[in-house]
């Protein structure tokens, strides 16, 4: 049940639909920055699976709402404490970010997360704050701070990946100070 008292579907049952279609997923966000180590409530879990898997998916899901998203997300799969997204608009889940899963527990289930830079990655190019009810650059500098093998040769590549060249600059920057402020 979630907090409003709501039958909800548990994580491991999640897990067990999408294992169930050989999708390949992974936790990102809020939940995979607690996975690493940020010390935060989750208040839901949101699962990234490659665009093109998103009919696929939101058949296993028949309760769920699905609507494309603002942000671009192609496919967004909602479940109570939980979305599914297929693709965003900075990134699929590709064969990098693929290669780099790591197998975490999260509520207590071994799942699939997106790696430590990835996740900054995505987190730093949101950059939300306070003011929209997220901690985007919170959990950033939480997860640089926690995480002490964080590849930033990687992390860049991924960045300039994925967004203009004038937004990766300022992500860089800010990610450089946080890297000085805590790497030893």
């Amino acid at each position: 049940m979630n907090k409003s008292g709501k039958q909800t579907l548990e994580l491991e049952e999640v897990a067990r639909r999408l294992n169930g279609i050989g999708v390949q997923w992974a936790v990102f966000a809020g939940a995979a920055a607690t996975a690493y180590g940020v010390d935060r409530p989750i208040t839901d879990i949101d699962i990234l699976v490659p665009a093109v898997e998103g009919e696929r998916v939101a058949r296993v899901f028949p309760g769920a709402k699905i609507r494309q998203r603002e942000d671009g997300a192609v496919w967004v799969i909602s479940l109570a404490g939980y979305d599914i997204l297929a693709g965003l608009n900075q990134v699929d889940l590709d064969c990098e970010m693929s290669k780099r899963l790591k197998h975490i527990k999260v509520e207590n289930v071994k799942v699939p997360v997106i790696s430590v830079e990835d996740n900054i990655a995505l987190k730093a190019l949101r950059g939300r704050g306070a003011s929209e009810g997220k901690r985007d650059w919170k959990d950033v500098e939480e997860m640089v701070r926690v995480v002490r093998s964080v590849d930033w040769e990687y992390l860049y590549w991924r960045l300039e990946q994925l967004e203009s060249k004038e937004q990766v600059a300022k992500v860089l920057e800010r990610l450089e100070e946080m890297k000085a402020k805590y790497v030893l």
